[in-house]
């Protein structure tokens, strides 16, 4: 299923085959009679690189869009073909994050951005110039005012207090923007905004946001804050695949989001998620079905407390919400939001991620309701650090 030269999720390390070795031993027989009862799910061959399909193919199709698999993996890989311009000792992103120059073209001051365009969101959606700024990449945008991110400019985003304070609060105001909040910077934990409705209405009818947040996604990761990427990845995979109320964000979040987590188990966590609840499942195409059925994700050990439901405390204003859920769209498997919810419902394991620096990838496991047996068992997310050659 998937090409080595371009997914490195599912390569096998020695742990992944003492495990393999020992599920043959121990439950081969289950195993083969779980194989045979899926057997249907298998019935398509890996296809020919000849034949990959193109991004608008796979939407069609359902098949894996393999132009985005081979950039993230450069992504991830810190883009090992990457020759660094020689930008005779300038440093604009620098610059523009220490409020010392505005963003171009025509551009403002980062701080005049952070105060005041938190709930402008008509500015935020036409302004295409300043997503670039705010969250710079190594590789180039279609705003060539904006340069890519030196090595020399990395380290001192990541050793700078003030710098790291503006990456967070950039984030929050985008995150606002698509109708997310951050509940805890320290384990990027993320949930609904109260205003979440009309937002998603937006995120499912301008599908160029789609780049944006794969931009998100990618550049706090190269700023050391790379705790991010997991629990927002998880929060669309829900909103996407079960809860079905951005139709508009499927296809990225499967192609590009799942994929821009570095963490290689917290992506394998991330792609069984959504292998779980994609249908029919036959159909999943982001990861090896042999491996994702013998996949075991991670036990939970206690829950983190401070978690709000924003559905408990109603929609912002006295206007009835619009269901984004009658956007036309994909159907991917999970209950209508008409569902009641049940007490005593089973809770799901969600992944958040430890802001620990010496352990960048250890997991956190939280307590949070999710969907379960086709009901709502709660309406309050956890989370668990795409975009194309040329992102916005």
């Amino acid at each position: 299923m998937d090409d080595p030269d371009c997914d490195s999720t599912w390569e096998e390390d020695e742990e992944d085959a003492e495990d393999a070795e020992d599920e043959d031993c121990e439950d081969g027989e289950a195993a083969g009679a779980r194989d045979a009862d899926a057997g249907d799910e298998d019935e398509e061959s890996e296809e020919p690189r000849a034949a990959r399909p193109s991004s608008f193919q796979s939407r069609m199709t359902g098949s894996r869009n393999w132009r985005a698999t081979r950039d993230m993996c450069r992504y991830r890989h810190n883009y090992p073909d990457l020759v660094e311009r020689d930008c005779n000792g300038d440093t604009p992103n620098l610059s523009f994050y220490r409020n010392e120059i505005r963003f171009l073209p025509n551009g403002c001051f980062i701080e005049d951005i952070l105060q005041n365009w938190t709930d402008n969101y008509d500015l935020l959606e036409d302004n295409h110039s300043y997503i670039q700024w705010l969250f710079p990449l190594r590789e180039p945008g279609v705003n060539w005012h904006a340069k890519p991110l030196t090595l020399r400019e990395v380290e001192v985003f990541k050793s700078s207090q003030e710098i790291q304070e503006r990456l967070v609060r950039a984030y929050e105001l985008m995150l606002g923007f698509y109708g997310i909040r951050l509940e805890d910077r320290g384990t990027g934990t993320v949930g609904r905004a109260q205003n979440y409705q009309k937002r998603f209405q937006n995120l499912n009818w301008r599908s160029h946001n789609n780049l944006r947040i794969t931009r998100i996604l990618k550049s706090p990761c190269e700023l050391s804050l790379e705790h991010f990427q997991a629990p927002l990845v998880r929060f669309f995979l829900e909103e996407t695949l079960v809860r079905r109320e951005l139709p508009g964000v499927r296809q990225s979040a499967l192609d590009y989001f799942m994929f821009a987590v570095r963490c290689r188990h917290q992506r394998r966590q991330l792609v069984h998620f959504a292998w779980e609840h994609f249908r029919p499942r036959c159909k999943f195409v982001w990861g090896p079905q042999d491996k994702l059925r013998r996949f075991k994700p991670s036990s939970l050990p206690h829950p983190l407390e401070g978690s709000r439901k924003v559905e408990e405390e109603g929609p912002a204003g006295d206007e009835p919400a619009e269901s984004p859920s009658e956007t036309p769209g994909p159907s991917p498997a999970g209950p209508t939001r008409d569902e009641p919810a049940k007490a005593g419902e089973a809770e799901a394991c969600c992944l958040a991620v430890s802001s620990h620096p010496a352990l960048p990838c250890a997991p956190v496991f939280v307590n949070r309701p999710f969907w379960s047996g086709g009901r709502r068992a709660g309406l309050a997310f956890l989370s668990l650090m795409p975009s194309k050659a040329f992102s916005e």
